[in-house]
């Protein structure tokens, strides 16, 4: 479901804010709703280049299990199903438009008729095969006009890039596009100090972190997303130490991303974190990372954080 194209942006995922309130997708979060998923389903082994090439034609092909899941993954990412209730949900659709119907070259007819497609299905049982079967005859009728919709092409996505100057830019760490917008260029000493785990308790180094976890997805809108730090732990190759690692949050005094970061840095978990961490920061300027069938390798993750390191200190 969509063309590889690194853009990336702040803040909240899937679409929804602190309150619960439907938001429309910008190109960050669109893009990470499509790599994720891919990375969730996508297969290992010969076949997987052939679902990356239908997938990022947004041919949702072949029509097996595989394409099956990711299609709900992808459905429910961009907010047209809601599992929580196996519901498509149309009038998320005009939220989508509105916002970015001024560059995103939709025909309001087309708009329209697909609306009136998605309000008409039925998810039955909620499995990914009934979900992919409802959804399909409408993606394949109306795919030109849902890649405008959700910046799936390269075109669009880059007209969203430029018109508005808080995305980050293209090939930019979460990590450094945080800390550019939080210390700019002050306060130096704090910054270089922050990026080797010290826990300084700057105001400037809250934010920082606070900017990075929401950028991460490690707040989403039902607070603390253990999940996807557990995920990243798992990445490196630590899933063993999951139940450590819930246990030191959910110990955690203050409830603030801050507070969350200096618990795991004074824990004895701490190396892992740091590389789990860093690992993190390399794939954050790239959602493709994974999908392109990149793995975890310590001597390279090194020395992309130690460049990027030296970019600042």
């Amino acid at each position: 479901m969509i063309a590889i194209v690194t853009l990336c942006v702040l803040f909240i995922a899937y679409g929804a804010n602190a309150q619960g309130q439907w938001k429309a997708l910008n190109s960050e979060q669109a893009l990470f709703v499509y790599t994720r998923c891919q990375e969730d389903h996508l297969p290992s082994g010969p076949s997987r280049a052939q679902y990356i090439t239908s997938w990022h034609q947004w041919k949702l092909e072949p029509n097996d299990a595989i394409t099956q899941c990711y299609t709900k993954c992808a459905l429910e990412g961009m907010g047209m199903y809601d599992s929580k209730d196996n519901k498509f949900r149309s009038k998320r659709i005009t939220t989508q438009h509105e916002a970015y119907k001024s560059i995103n070259g939709a025909n309001e007819d087309q708009v329209a008729q697909f609306k009136q497609a998605v309000a008409g299905l039925n998810a039955g049982s909620g499995s990914c095969a009934e979900v992919y079967n409802a959804y399909l005859p409408v993606h394949n009728r109306f795919v030109d006009v849902i890649r405008k919709l959700y910046h799936g092409t390269v075109e669009g996505a880059a007209k969203v890039y430029a018109a508005d100057p808080s995305i980050k830019k293209k090939g930019e760490s979460y990590f450094a596009y945080c800390e550019k917008r939080v210390y700019g260029n002050s306060n130096k000493d704090d910054l270089c100090k922050a990026r080797q785990y010290e826990l300084t308790g700057s105001a400037q180094l809250k934010d920082s972190i606070d900017c990075i976890f929401r950028g991460l997805r490690y707040y989403n809108e039902d607070g603390l997303n253990v999940d996807e730090i557990v995920r990243d732990f798992k990445l490196v190759n630590k899933g063993n130490l999951e139940g450590k690692i819930r246990a030191v949050l959910s110990k955690c005094a203050g409830g603030k991303a801050y507070d969350y970061y200096a618990c795991l840095v004074n824990s004895d978990l701490k190396e892992d974190f740091k590389n789990a961490f860093d690992f993190r920061e390399v794939r954050s300027a790239n959602y493709a990372y994974l999908v392109l069938g990149k793995v975890y390798d310590p001597a390279s993750v090194k020395a992309e954080v130690a460049k990027a390191d030296a970019t600042v200190c």
